[in-house]
């Protein structure tokens, strides 16, 4: 086989190269049953889990074995995971006889596929850890660290171009030892073959993908997504058996079944100078293949939804299965750590959305970093550096962050124009809802309004780049005259922007937000502003610059906001961008460009901003837990307004009180219901219900010993319920069905035993250990002779557990969600980025007469979410409860 190759330095790639194939289309097309009718199902996925979990371990050995093949190893990896779609080729592609076929494929789909290949990432994001040590090679006194010192392996698994970069001689110092490391980690992960070259799989499925276009094929959509969810269980099981073969516990492989022993000595092979390496190989190639066939499959469906309008149904499609993997992602690869202006809290609202999912970044930081490359942070007062990201409230622009109204002015003017006012008189006489006239009169010393219609232009902005104001204060007048030349220029006779709009008086405050749907859904053209934005010159619309424009709109801060997410929802037919010099363009046009003709990591990320894609019904009420989900780490600044938007969009009414909300609802995703947001208090029937969508860190604390306490925060984000069951809010409470587990004393003091015997020395604290332990008072022993709990969430919920045990007459369960089906636990929020974490509600019933007839006839109470234990589904049962 003649290799293509290539060896590149560990930086930005330029967009030009994309993956290697290993066979030509037009070769490959003649191995292909039929494209047309491409068959993606797989006879694994037919199994129960316990069965399918053991057939992919066996699965696995020929791949071990196909890793050792030396020259030819990646041709053989891709043989054998060839097999995951057994009905998609009439023969593997090395076969001579497979040139054959009934079924060719047409030429301009076999141009699309070049098309499509150009545009993707050469190699996938980084992940690549080199197995420095374990515990086999210790005990044979040696290390992974001597084999790569020899360089024998580069031979085998760098493309030759890339070798000349790996030095055989190494530096003695501990410090240069690890830098050389690192470099071979870089540079190696760019120049594997396996890294380097598309897998066979992916390539066909980019042929389908090539020959529909945006035609959606629900079919073929759904087995691709079986087909992703497949190769997920895949890696899974691998670093799993990673973990078997690393910590030497070849007990874990005693069943004397021949297939197991078959799979224990290929994972512990006599001897083998590049077995630990090759294991690794292995782990890059199923990586790489599961990353590039999910972002192929996002181009599909996002691709669809561009072009045809999004729909809940293929939303859903977006939901796909994750890996544990995405834990050991290295925020340098994702994030990067050069471009300070790039706020962090919008980078990880884009990052941990629902369909993000090991989604490439690296290009959207790319333009965004040649957009803003001399750019400070300002994220932090009187600092240069960006906030952490990990909640919302870490960026002081959007938390407790002061802008004075009215501080933006247009670009020609030197910023001392005065404002213009509104006709209080002229407000209050015009029907609702009203817009400002688009008629700029220099002699004119107030605002004129009329009723806002199908020719308003209205402007959705955030308050911190300070066009924010109320119609009482007036605006600048030289932003009056921008918004009149804007509205002309778009064909609009009138614009709306809450300055000018919408008065502190409450009344008219009221009025004015119960008919914001109207205005944004009825509007001719609804205007993005936004600094950044402006920012980008799209004179010659080229490929660069649309792209270059996208990415920024999906981290600027308009995107972060609750309201102008409303306002993008309710005016999604009509977007526009505004951009340097006052021109614009449609969100659309711009989406279907990039789409078309620019980079596909960049393109699929849409999937993450779902409420941008083009809607088909922008006006319908959206289901509560949806809007729920996309609120969660969106701010709005004035308090209460987060559920008047959550109202606004899910209900079409404005409404403050959670209460009042829920009301409205008739029945509650189960799964959405498990997240750290606050609950009603005090209010009958209502303990399960959030109080607000917005979600923020909880700080909580265990006891330890000695009257220690250990500190320490959770964020357990909501989702949106997707996939579990639906279940009735009725007048004295929700009644549904929940996998239920029966709580008791033993069982309490036997987890809060094992919590116990499971503490660990807090020492690699250091200074910060007074920030996760305290003491009431002064005690016998120094902080740092405490042990802490390694996962407090769970320690703390059995401390819970025994207290709740103690209450006379008290009846406990833990809950957790079922699946759609009401059979299966739902497990849609625990598979959905990088925290595994397994959540379970804790609810209690108190009262002497335990002879009701069923659990529904009792009324359980809500106690809280806590982080538990792996637990065995055979415990659990499905019981219908009442919780009020």
């Amino acid at each position: 086989m003649n290799f293509q190759s290539t060896g590149l330095p560990r930086g930005r790639k330029p967009r030009e190269q994309c993956p290697l194939r290993l066979h030509t289309l037009e070769h490959l097309s003649g191995c292909i049953h039929n494209l047309q009718q491409l068959d993606l199902s797989c006879p694994l996925n037919n199994l129960d889990e316990f069965e399918k979990e053991w057939q992919l371990r066996e699965f696995c050995t020929p791949l071990v074995h196909a890793v050792k093949s030396g020259s030819n190893h990646l041709e053989r990896i891709d043989s054998q995971f060839s097999k995951l779609l057994p009905g998609a080729y009439k023969t593997y592609p090395s076969d001579p006889q497979g040139a054959a076929t009934s079924h060719p494929v047409e030429e301009n789909v076999l141009v699309k596929v070049n098309h499509i290949l150009s545009r993707m990432p050469r190699v996938p994001q980084i992940l690549f850890n080199l197995p420095i040590n374990n515990i086999r090679m210790r005990n044979k006194r040696g290390s992974v660290l001597d084999s790569i010192m020899t360089g024998q392996w580069k031979n085998t698994y760098i493309v030759p171009e890339a070798r000349s970069l790996f030095r055989v001689n190494t530096p003695e110092h501990p410090l240069n030892i690890m830098d050389y490391l690192t470099d071979l980690e870089e540079h190696g992960w760019d120049n594997l073959f396996v890294t380097s070259y598309i897998d066979t799989n992916s390539l066909v499925l980019l042929m389908k993908v090539s020959s529909l276009g945006t035609t959606p094929d629900e079919a073929f959509a759904e087995s691709f997504f079986q087909y992703l969810n497949l190769i997920s269980e895949l890696i899974d099981v691998y670093d799993t058996l990673l973990d078997i073969a690393h910590y030497d516990y070849q007990e874990a492989l005693s069943d004397p079944a021949p297939s197991v022993q078959a799979l224990k000595n290929a994972l512990f092979p006599e001897a083998s100078s590049e077995h630990e390496m090759s294991l690794y190989v292995l782990n890059s190639f199923l990586w790489s293949a599961w990353q590039r066939s999910l972002m192929l499959y996002f181009f599909y469906v996002v691709g669809v939804q561009v072009w045809h309008g999004s729909t809940p149904k293929w939303n859903s499609m977006l939901a796909v299965r994750s890996v544990e993997r995405l834990g050991e992602l290295r925020p340098s690869t994702y994030r990067g750590s050069d471009v300070p202006y790039l706020c962090n809290c919008a980078f990880e609202l884009l990052r941990t959305s629902r369909s993000s999912l090991a989604l490439d970044f690296r290009g959207l930081i790319d333009r965004f970093d040649s957009q803003f490359p001399d750019a400070k942070g300002r994220c932090i007062k009187n600092s240069e550096a960006s906030c952490n990201g990990d909640v919302l409230d870490s960026c002081q622009r959007f938390v407790g962050a002061q802008t004075k109204a009215q501080s933006c002015h247009a670009a020609h003017c030197d910023g001392n124009c005065p404002r213009i006012q509104w006709d209080e008189t002229s407000y209050r006489q015009c029907p609702n809802p009203r817009a400002v006239i688009a008629d700029f009169c220099p002699t004119s010393s107030q605002l004129q309004y009329c009723v806002a219609s199908s020719e308003t232009m209205a402007i959705s902005h955030v308050w911190s780049h300070g066009q924010g104001g109320r119609p009482e204060d007036g605006i600048n007048l030289c932003l009056h005259k921008r918004y009149c030349g804007l509205a002309s220029a778009l064909g609009c006779k009138s614009y709306w922007i809450d300055s000018t709009c919408i008065p502190d008086d409450e009344e008219l405050r009221n009025e004015a937000i119960m008919s914001i749907n109207g205005i944004f859904l009825n509007s001719k053209v609804t205007l993005i502003s936004d600094s950044d934005l402006q920012s980008v010159s799209i004179e010659h619309a080229s490929i660069t610059q649309l792209e270059t424009l996208l990415s920024v709109l999906l981290v600027c801060d308009w995107g972060v906001r609750g309201w102008t997410m409303l306002e993008a929802i309710r005016g999604n037919a009509t977007v526009r961008i505004l951009c340097e010099d006052d021109t614009t363009i449609a969100l659309k046009d711009l989406l279907q460009r990039v789409h078309q003709d620019g980079a596909v990591d960049i393109s699929v990320l849409l999937g993450c901003v779902q409420h941008l894609l083009p809607s088909i019904d922008a006006g319908s009420n959206k289901d509560p837990e949806e809007i729920g989900h996309l609120l969660s780490r969106r701010h709005a600044s004035r308090e209460g307004d987060d559920m008047v938007i959550w109202s606004l969009l899910s209900r079409g009414k404005a409404h403050k009180m959670a209460q009042k909300f829920w009301e409205m609802c008739d029945l509650v995703k189960s799964g959405y219901l498990v997240s750290g947001a606050p609950r009603i208090e005090d209010v009958p029937g209502f303990s399960w219900a959030p109080k607000t969508p917005y979600i923020r860190p909880q700080q909580r604390s265990v006891a330890l010993e000695d009257g220690f306490h250990q500190n320490y925060s959770v964020y357990y984000p909501s989702y949106d319920g997707r996939g579990s069951l639906d279940i009735q809010r009725t007048e004295n409470g929700l009644l549904g069905k929940w996998l239920c587990f029966d709580v008791n004393l033993d069982f309490v003091e036997e987890s809060l035993a094992y919590c116990r015997e499971s503490k660990t020395s807090n020492l690699w604290l250091g200074e910060i250990r007074d920030t996760f332990v305290h003491h009431d008072q002064r005690g016998k022993k120094a902080a740092s002779d405490i042990d802490l709990f390694p996962r407090p969430d769970v320690a703390n919920a059995c401390v819970t557990l025994k207290r709740l045990a103690g209450t006379p007459g008290a009846n406990i369960k833990l809950l957790r969600p079922l699946a759609a089906d009401g059979l299966k636990v739902y497990d849609g929020g625990n598979r959905r980025g990088e925290d595994f974490t397994l959540l379970v509600v804790v609810c209690v019933h108190v009262g002497i007469d335990t002879s009701k007839a069923s659990e529904r006839e009792r009324e359980w109470k809500w106690q809280g979410l806590f982080e538990w234990e792996d637990v065995s589904v055979k415990n659990w049962k499905v019981e219908e409860l009442l919780i009020v």
